[in-house]
This record gives C-alpha cells, structure tokens and sequence, in this order.
C-alpha cells in the first residue's frame, strides 16, 4: 500500500550520510497491511546499495562527538542489565567507533563492522578493530561467540533486517545481548509529523513498527527484556537546526542558534519516536539422555 509519495531521484552516497535529514527527499513509500512496515523499494539492493554505503562520507557527524558519546554509554547501561558479562562486544554498522571505544574504555572485548571507509578509518584511529564484513558472513563457530551485539540505527538500512539480525542472534553466547535502535513508524510522534518526519529518508530501506521489531527478535530466539524510548545528547543548535529543516519560515532563525554559546550547550532529551530493544538469547535446553531399560525390562 502506497504510504507517501516521494520525489527521490537516484540515490547518491551523500544521501545516505548519518545526518542528511532532508524531509521529504525519499522516494515513494510503501507500508505493510499487516504488519505496518515502511519500506522504500526503490532504493537500490545488493553490491550496489552497499557500495553507496562504502563511499559516504559525514563531515558533520562528529560536530556532535561529545553528545553521540554520552548517548553511547547510556545504552551501554541498557546492554549491561542483559549481558550475562563485560565480555566480547560486536557493533555491527558501527560507523566512526564512539560506542566501541566508551564499551573499551568500560571494559568490554570490542570489534566492528563498517562498509563505510571514511568512517572505519576513523574508528581504525582510535586503534579499533573494525572490518569491512557484513554479519550474514560471519561464521558463528569461527567468529563467534559474543556476550553482547549491538545495532544502533542500522536495521532501517538493511536490504533485508530479518536475515541480518537472525545472524546476530546466532552469534550470541547463551543468554546474551542484541541491542537494536531504529525509529518507529507507528510512535506518535511520526503519526503526527505526517510527510515531514524525520524518519522518512532516502537511505532507509526498512521502518519496522515497534510491535513488528518486538516479533522479529522473539522469532530469532530472543527475549525482549529492554524496550524503551532512545535518549539523545546534541547540542542545542543541533536539535533546533533539525526542527528548523521542517518549519519553513522559521528555519533561517533557528539555524542561527547553532553558532552561539547558547546553541553548543548539550541537550538530552527524547522525540519517542525512537525504540532501544534489548533481546535475550535463551539458554540451550540440553538434550535429555536415552533412557535406559531396567532389569526388568531388560529380562523380559
């Protein structure tokens, strides 16, 4: 069914940065009848849309280092009340390495996946370990396993999520971690935004509806135990510039915020439109052992 109409042309790798926010420069939208799910089938699939990926680069993204930090270690916080332990961690998408290096700085065993080869250079700086793999081609024999697997704004990118997140169930220690952050479609915020919300963008492939993510991970063995609104840190010039893409006139007095003392000043706070899920993967139930006959039985 067709959602909103969009005015997309081909994509480019700019649009699919981290904070290319241009509202309404998607192609057309589709939602599920029965599940709700957004998805913008245009958008090119396989080696194609992952070589978009490989080239994007985001000069703006670490403007906000201090904030993206301080977001990372409050859903650290949420990891750690499901992780069994502060063991081997795996962000998969995990762009510059904020995450990575606060759960090294925590204490955690960390390594990424990134397509994207200015932002794995970044991370590479830090002295992180990060490969250019996608998780499907993890071995979970070989590379596995892992306490916890984090996805931070990544599920809305893939080409097919279920697949991507049965591979990282499947990379899971028992009773480990999959914590997943993606915007939802069917939260009042984006009802109420309509066209103008945020989360309709040219590099999202995928919006699951909080119900169907809670699904999703139930069906790959996994139990939500988290499942909260994301808290953001940006600077106050950051939030209102955002607002200011989608308020017309009022934009340009907006913007101006962004370079003054007031505008650098940190912000916390939550659009609710944002899921944190944190499943649990289910211990193995051994097998039970043959019976063996009695005497009886055995003597006829």
């Amino acid at each position: 069914m067709l959602a909103r109409r969009g005015r997309a042309g081909v994509p480019t790798a700019a649009a699919m940065a981290p904070t290319c926010h241009e509202p309404g420069a998607h192609a057309d939208l589709y939602a599920c009848r029965a599940c709700g799910t957004i998805q913008q089938p245009a958008l090119p699939s396989g080696p194609e849309l992952l070589d978009l990926y490989r080239d994007m680069e985001d000069e703006a993204y670490l403007e906000e280092e201090a904030g993206r930090r301080a977001t990372s270690r409050r859903l650290l916080k949420h990891v750690e009340r499901v992780a069994p332990r502060r063991g081997r961690l795996l962000e998969v998408g995990c762009g510059h390495g904020l995450l990575l290096d606060e759960a090294r700085r925590a204490g955690w065993q960390v390594r990424g996946l990134e397509p994207a080869r200015a932002a794995r250079a970044h991370a590479a700086s830090l002295g992180l370990d990060v490969r250019d793999a996608l998780v499907e081609d993890l071995d979970p024999a070989v590379d596995g396993p892992y306490e916890a697997v984090v996805m931070i704004d990544v599920v809305e990118h893939l080409e097919d999520p279920v697949a991507t997140l049965r591979a990282a169930a499947a990379l899971l220690v028992d009773g480990g971690a999959l914590c997943v952050v993606t915007p939802d479609p069917s939260s009042p915020t984006a009802r109420l935004a309509g066209g103008r919300w945020w989360g309709y963008l040219p590099a999202h492939t995928f919006l699951l509806p909080r119900r169907t993510l809670r699904r999703v991970l139930c069906d790959q063995g996994l139990e939500p135990v988290v499942d909260v609104g994301l808290w953001r840190t940006f600077s106050l010039g950051y939030w209102t510039g955002g607002l200011g893409e989608r308020s017309g006139a009022l934009g340009a007095a907006l913007g101006k915020l962004r370079s003054t003392a007031l505008g650098r000043a940190p912000l916390t706070m939550s659009l609710g439109d944002e899921r944190v899920m944190v499943g649990r993967r289910a211990a193995a139930v051994p097998a039970s052992p043959p019976a063996v006959a009695g005497p009886a039985a055995a003597t006829g």
